[in-house]
């Protein structure tokens, strides 16, 4: 599944390097949203710096 992440910009590298560790795929992105992740669970998500998630609707 595919999610869109807002994250804490001010620690984005140290946030996205986790990410990288946990998730199929990470994408950054400019738009309503910072990142979109594919993942088989949003269990992993649930990391200190992401600060709000939700399922990507087109995915």
């Amino acid at each position: 599944m595919y999610f869109e992440l807002w994250i804490d910009r001010s620690r984005s590298k140290e946030i996205i390097e986790k990410l990288r560790k946990v998730c199929e795929e990470v994408w950054e992105v400019y738009y309503n949203y910072d990142l979109i992740v594919k993942v088989k669970s949003d269990e992993v998500l649930k990391i200190d710096g992401v600060l709000f998630y939700k399922r990507h609707y087109r995915c």
